[in-house]
């Protein structure tokens, strides 16, 4: 399975995942906050969502559990290298909960998968 179309959250702090994902092959469409994606989410498909930052909104597990809501079987991926920042960091009890769609991975864990799915 090819990822071609991918929906980007980031509101700044990407660590390159943009580049990354465009490099793998695959159709990138970015927002910049939590609300937006929900809200392109409900009315669009997608492959699956990365989600980086979120915004001020919605931290990263509350967007990744109302992208879940709406998408249940989409693989939500959240990329977790934060450096310090405030808004990578991820409950991973709560994301467990959530379903078997999300995964927290490091930006170097999403090259990796990126391989597997060219």
């Amino acid at each position: 399975m090819k990822l071609e179309k991918v929906m980007l959250v980031d509101a700044g702090a990407s660590f390159g995942v943009e580049k990354r994902l465009v490099a793998a092959g695959c159709g990138v469409i970015k927002v910049s906050s939590g609300r937006l994606a929900v809200s392109l989410a409900q009315r669009e498909m997608f492959d699956a969502i990365v989600l980086v930052s979120t915004g001020e909104e919605m931290d990263l597990a509350e967007t990744a559990l109302n992208l879940s809501d709406i998408k249940g079987s989409m693989p939500i991926i959240i990329v977790a290298d934060g450096a310090g920042n405030k808004q990578t960091a991820v409950e991973p009890e709560l994301v467990a909960h959530a379903g078997q769609n999300i995964k927290v991975l490091s930006t170097r864990g999403l090259g990796k998968l990126l391989k597997l799915f060219k």
